[in-house]
């Protein structure tokens, strides 16, 4: 547990008992919960941690948005401190649990962030559950190792960062985020040889790539496919932003 410099804005209480001692200012994990304590409480005695409200802790991670999921890294050094004590992160890889989503964008030499907790923005899921992969060059997908994780994307310079899927298989499933600076970075999703992607949220002809728009481009943009056919027919679940079917 670490120190969280301010509580902004209180939220709803829930009881808590703690089995170590809980200092004034820790965020912490209540069952599926993250939490924030603003009073000491002393282990084995039970005391009150909010789980809601918005709380300003110290920060790593680079530039993001408001509404930009947030988790704890542990292990994290705020910027500028030089002190590996743990800090908040847009960095889902590197966060220990997800706490919230930021109320204040923040740059890359942001020493706090504000986040909302536990507030999640229905247009950007969090992921929570499943294995979180950053990478900043282009990458080609291992089933054994990706299939069912998140892979988020974050390379800030150049014009493309290129994912290349495996041979389709059915159940492979794959969520394929973009953490780069809005309008900076195309993400490029290429299926292998002759396959396509089906259904409503979008659709991909043969031997095409789908490309997150440049110019519109936000940074949290994704999509989300599942692999339904044998023979490479991938059905996109849901996105975000918009997609190009280029060749």
């Amino acid at each position: 547990m670490a120190n969280v410099s301010q509580y902004l804005q209180e939220g709803t209480m829930i009881d808590y008992t703690p089995t170590g001692t809980v200092s004034a200012g820790n965020i912490l994990q209540v069952g599926a919960l993250s939490a924030f304590s603003p009073l000491d409480i002393a282990a084995g005695i039970l005391g009150a941690v909010a789980v809601d409200g918005v709380i300003r802790g110290p920060y790593v991670g680079g530039v993001a948005n408001i509404g930009d999921n947030i988790w704890w890294d542990a292990n994290g050094t705020p910027y500028g401190s030089g002190v590996a004590g743990g800090a908040f992160t847009r960095n889902a890889a590197a966060g220990d649990w997800w706490v919230g989503t930021l109320v204040r964008a923040v740059v890359a030499a942001s020493t706090t962030c504000d986040i909302a907790l536990n507030k999640v923005n229905e247009n950007l899921p969090a992921w929570t559950g499943r294995t979180h992969f950053q990478y900043a060059t282009d990458q080609t997908m291992v089933e054994a190792t990706h299939s069912g994780g998140v892979i988020h994307v974050t390379q800030d310079v150049g014009f493309d960062t290129t994912i290349l899927f495996p041979v389709g298989v059915v159940g492979m499933e794959y969520i394929v985020q973009s953490d780069a600076g809005d309008g900076i970075n195309r993400l490029t999703i290429d299926l292998n040889g002759n396959e396509t992607i089906i259904g409503a949220n979008f659709t991909l002809t043969a031997t095409n790539t789908a490309k997150n728009t440049l110019l519109t481009a936000i940074r949290g943009d994704y999509m989300h496919l599942v692999c339904e056919g044998t023979a490479g027919a991938w059905r996109c679940v849901a996105k975000r932003g918009q997609w190009a079917n280029s060749a």
